[in-house]
């Protein structure tokens, strides 16, 4: 089967703003995928207006809301669908949840957009409370990956402190495997991503089952990204060394997760650490409440 299809269209748009560094990591020589992003940073702190401002136009909606319902909106009502998804989707979170739907928001975007992995499951519109989370992967997503399938269960973590959001995503991580009968049943019944034909999705469905007496589904199919989000207001306090010092930073955090990665028995090449440093977590948390006008 060829590539799926990512969701995201302005991908280059994003790309603008959520800057990715161009660093590499290897175990015993041989490279482990991981992504290294930050936003322009001006004044001391990082530049989050403009995070939102790409939130608000679009990569909420996405998130927040299943593939085809967009499309189909679009289609019908396209004056008036932009705004009626955006606002569907604000009502979809509330400021009691709101802290862990942006870290996991950042983790779908940098899936689509970096490691062009498509979301296959929007928990997110499956909601029927704004203020209850949703159990499970923080992310589902797929790709197709030299010809052999590959399921990314995504976890994400916007905590204060790295290495506490390490630890946190790690165990999660360790009990992905376990938790899938879960997340399978939801995506035989709400799998929905772009360009997918109904005979593709009854063959992805069949790769996926892990429950047929002859399934082909596999732990190797399996991968755990973990998208960390934390503080580092030093980082952010000199523009004209803010990215010497974040390589420094950026190069210490990947050494600290997959060594921890492998103490705890998560393969290094069957993760990647997904990372984004803030000024301070609760001023973006808050500033992403205000600018979305979540209730």
């Amino acid at each position: 089967m060829t590539k799926l299809k990512t969701q995201l269209e302005n991908a280059a748009e994003i790309k603008a703003t959520l800057q990715r560094l161009n660093i590499r990591h290897t175990i015993d020589d041989v490279d482990v995928e991981c992504c290294v992003v930050y936003l322009p940073c001006s004044n001391g702190v990082c530049d989050t207006a403009l995070l939102f401002e790409i939130i608000k136009n679009g990569l909420l909606t996405n998130f927040a809301l299943s593939y085809s319902e967009i499309q189909k909106k679009l289609a019908f009502a396209p004056d008036d669908a932009v705004e009626a998804l955006l606002n569907k989707s604000i009502r979809k979170l509330s400021k009691k949840t709101a802290h862990g739907e942006l870290g996991e928001l950042l983790l779908f975007t940098i899936l689509d957009v970096y490691l062009t992995a498509p979301k296959i499951l929007s928990k997110i519109s499956l909601k029927t409370s704004p203020r209850m989370p949703v159990f499970g992967a923080d992310a589902v997503h797929a790709q197709y990956i030299d010809g052999n399938l590959r399921l990314y269960l995504g976890e994400s973590k916007l905590y204060k402190n790295f290495n506490s959001a390490k630890t946190k995503a790690l165990k999660s991580i360790q009990t992905s495997f376990d938790q899938y009968g879960q997340d399978f049943d939801l995506i035989e019944s709400y799998m929905d991503f772009p360009e997918m034909t109904p005979q593709g999705q009854h063959e992805l469905i069949k790769l996926l089952n892990p429950f047929t007496r002859d399934a082909v589904f596999s732990p190797d199919m399996l991968y755990t990204p973990c998208f960390i989000g934390f503080e580092d207001p030093k980082l952010f306090a000199n523009n004209n060394n803010y990215i010497n010092r974040y390589k420094i930073v950026a190069k210490s955090h990947l050494d600290s997760f997959y060594n921890s990665a492998q103490r705890v028995g998560v393969s290094p090449h069957k993760t990647a650490l997904l990372i984004l440093p803030f000024s301070s977590i609760k001023e973006l948390v808050l500033g992403f409440v205000d600018y979305m006008e979540i209730a």
